[in-house]
């Protein structure tokens, strides 16, 4: 062996405890051996090193040297050991491994060098490295062991894979295992099942008017129902995000989809009992695609089951819906008219604003006039504004529609005689996003209209989504002298609530009420009621929907201060909008 140190110099030790005093593989005592200052030295570091070291005579394979560190972690594992730490120094390696043979072997060769493992002792988790030792022309000596203790750390690394498949708050399997449970099971030949898509009714609702942590209790109790609904090996659940849950469920004569369907959707319809005496019901709409008749791409089976629950929502919820061909040229027409309204809203083209005036009962004038957005599709004709508006909610393009109406609204109410307010009517979606403020501080700025011209009609259900950042929003405005209305009053949840949270400048009373008036003498009394209400309040009430002289006297008698309604005049163009519309529409009568 060479005199100086050099990589062989790793299969040795100087404090006595940590060596064995034999000759290996005919080389002279290890103590003997290492004399020079500098192996002294590279051997003092090593035995300091924090790193558990060991070497091993590749001949016997009897540990012949172990560091400081060594010792130290054997300490802590000796009750899973026969072996005591100070007994290291002349032991088999096979006291590590549960399989000797197979370690002999690989220590034996160098060829099968370096090498990693991770051994399990009891409790405990060993990461061990083996690498070779050779001397300074590059022959093999003996294989050194680097070992460390990682129980902690593959307990974390188990967490973080768990969490990287499993959700969080309810224990399921989410997204990720979702889509690869997916992908396998259309790459079983001849697959047979159904993918369902089921989405929360009300659940939004809840965590908005009771906190989060309510919302969280209820997932959790969702998906504990759910686990009971889908015990079955065959079955695979997953929560998506948010209040989506994705289920893949055989379908057969035996186990058909759609009665699963079925059951998932009355069980969560059920009430449900949290802690702290909350009971709360909601519901649950499902979509169902299946596999092969509905595809057998994923991203397709996806968007068809989308398009089953959309259909489920739009019958009244907490139902199910199978996807259909028909529903798929439903969502292409969406597409197709989300394009369209981008490019209209691009060009300022097609798009109008129709004015519906609003009379004083008392003096007949015109106090304001409601601002209505129209669109003419070139080759669908007029699109109804729910459609259109809704589509506008959903595609992101509210923001920039509203500012549209804004922007109009302002400058055609400058050149109004009459001195008239105008209405202008602002969608869930604006509130607590800190746009619409901005939005109408750029129209007042850009038109010169006076701020306590301008009304902001909000609805009550638009308070629901997020009441503090809506109510922010209106106070902003009010601040800046805008008159703010509540329309469709007695419609939404709480209305009187909404009262109290917010000081409306008007109420406006819904026309169903006003509709019913005649024949229903309890909507009769909600619009006394409401009247009454806003002269105690010192708020003005407007009828809205009023279409005969009878509905008017009846408004009158029960003391509205203002009426709106085709009675009085139907949303038309003013100005320069008339001869578009024309252009447009040449049978549109436009007086």
């Amino acid at each position: 062996m060479a005199d100086e140190g050099t990589g062989a110099g790793l299969s040795f030790s100087v404090p006595e405890r940590n060596h064995l005093n034999y000759s290996i593989m005919g080389r002279e005592p290890l103590v003997d051996g290492f004399k020079t200052k500098g192996r002294e030295f590279l051997l003092r570091m090593l035995d300091d090193m924090p790193v558990a070291v060991m070497t091993v005579e590749p001949e016997s394979l009897l540990i012949d040297y172990v560091n400081n560190m060594s010792v130290a972690l054997i300490r802590r594992i000796e009750h899973l050991l026969p072996i005591r730490a100070d007994e290291l120094i002349g032991t088999s390696i096979d006291v590590f491994h549960r399989s000797p043979a197979y370690q002999r072997h690989l220590l034996s060769d160098p060829r099968n060098l370096p090498h990693s493992a991770r051994i399990r002792l009891g409790t405990e988790v060993l990461d061990l490295k083996v690498s070779a030792i050779n001397d300074r022309e590059g022959r093999y000596i003996a294989p050194m062991l680097t070992w460390a203790l990682v129980t902690k750390e593959v307990e974390a690394e188990k967490r973080i894979g768990y969490l990287a498949h499993h959700d969080a708050l309810t224990g399921l399997p989410n997204r990720l295992v979702f889509r690869r449970a997916l992908e396998e099971r259309l790459a079983t030949p001849d697959a047979c099942f159904g993918l369902l898509y089921v989405d929360l009714d009300g659940f939004k609702l809840v965590n908005d008017t009771r906190g989060h942590q309510v919302g969280d209790a209820l997932l959790r109790q969702v998906a504990d129902r759910l686990r009971t609904l889908c015990d079955d090996p065959a079955v695979t659940l997953t929560r998506l995000g948010g209040d989506e849950f994705a289920i893949l469920s055989p379908h057969d004569a035996e186990r058909p989809v759609g009665l699963h369907a079925d059951r998932i959707a009355a069980a969560l319809g059920r009430p449900f009992d949290l802690e702290h005496g909350h009971r709360i019901q909601i519901g649950a709409s499902v979509g169902i695609a299946l596999v092969p008749e509905h595809g057998v791409d994923p991203e397709i089976l996806l968007a068809r089951a989308d398009m089953a629950l959309y259909k489920a929502k739009e019958d009244g919820k907490g139902i199910a819906r199978q996807f259909s061909r028909h529903l798929e040229f439903r969502a292409q027409e969406r597409t197709r008219l989300e394009e369209s309204l981008y490019a209209a809203l691009q060009a300022r083209q097609d798009l109008f604003v129709f004015y519906q005036p609003i009379i004083d009962l008392y003096s007949g004038c015109v106090t304001a006039r409601e601002a209505l957005v129209r669109w003419y599709h070139p080759e669908r004709g007029w699109v109804l504004p729910a459609e259109f508006v809704s589509v506008a909610e959903q595609c992101g393009l509210i923001d920039p529609l509203g500012e549209f109406v804004l922007d109009r609204a302002c400058r055609c109410a400058m050149q109004w005689e009459d001195g008239a307010h105008v209405a202008v009517n602002i969608s869930a979606i604006q509130l607590g996003r800190e746009t619409l403020v901005p939005a109408v501080a750029a129209a007042l700025a850009a038109s010169g209209l006076p701020a306590e011209r301008l009304d902001i009609e909000v609805t009550e259900t638009a308070l629901l989504g997020d009441e503090q950042g809506g109510i922010q929003d209106l106070l902003a405005l009010r601040k800046m002298g805008v008159c703010i209305s509540l329309d469709d009053f007695g419609t939404g949840y709480s209305s009187l609530a909404h009262l109290r949270a917010f000081p409306f400048d008007k109420i406006k009373i819904d026309g169903s009420f006003v509709r019913d008036a005649l024949a229903r003498p309890e909507c009769a009394a909600v619009v006394r009621a409401i009247a009454d209400l806003g002269q105690r309040l010192g708020v003005r009430t407007v009828a809205e929907g009023v279409e005969t002289e009878d509905q008017l006297a009846l408004v009158r008698r029960e003391g509205c201060a203002e009426v709106q309604g085709y009675l009085h005049g139907c949303p038309m163009p003013v100005g320069e909008d008339i001869e578009r519309v024309r252009r447009c529409d040449p049978e549109l009568v436009v007086r």
